[in-house]
């Protein structure tokens, strides 16, 4: 009786084990995955999940694996500007994200750069609020590529963006606090005729 109960026991205990084996995923040979719900205004923002456009919000991203994803959230201006917000997720920490595209907005004097190679061009940006009020902001500047143009200066709202040769890029500016980015087009001319040419 002694034996049948000792079998019994590891029988019971062999069963709970491949329940738990099958409950975390194993045996299925695939990886766990979690649904993540985008959702916010305005909608039709385009989602990118890790570099990778994946549709229009609102959207449910069922196939994401366990770990940390980037969900970009970006919506194109009529002036060529883009506005984005970007968001570091935990997959299975929280069911959805939630952006606001309207709530800050990052704003350019001037909307759009245009600049002879060789040439400075002053860039201030301000960040307003919904009802179109000054706010602080945290700014970070950057060039999408630097072989066409650069930046100089200090100042958390002011730069210098110098032309270095002919082509198209992007002048990018993030808010640190609100993760709210601005991608201004920038444009590099040849450089100008002579006087008289």
């Amino acid at each position: 009786m002694q034996g049948t109960g000792h079998g019994l026991r590891i029988v019971l205990g062999a069963l709970i084990l491949l329940l738990l084996w099958a409950c975390s995923g194993g045996g299925g040979g695939g990886v766990n995955t979690r649904t993540l719900r985008v959702v916010g205004t305005p909608a039709g923002a385009r989602v990118f999940v890790n570099g990778v456009e994946r549709g229009t919000a609102p959207l449910d991203l069922s196939d994401l694996p366990p770990g940390t994803h980037h969900i970009r959230v970006e919506i194109t201006l009529d002036n060529g500007q883009i506005i984005a917000q970007e968001f570091n997720v935990v997959i299975g920490s929280q069911p959805e994200v939630r952006y606001d595209l309207n709530r800050y907005r990052i704003e350019t004097n001037p909307v759009q750069v245009e600049v002879w190679a060789g040439q400075r061009q002053q860039i201030v940006a301000t960040m307003r609020d919904v009802n179109g009020t000054i706010v602080e902001a945290n700014f970070v500047w950057s060039i999408e590529n630097p072989n066409v143009a650069t930046l100089a200066g200090s100042e958390n709202n002011t730069r210098f963006l110098q032309g270095i040769a002919r082509g198209s890029t992007y002048l990018i500016i993030t808010d640190t606090r609100t993760g709210v980015s601005l991608r201004v087009p920038v444009t590099v001319l040849d450089f100008p005729p002579p006087p008289g040419g």
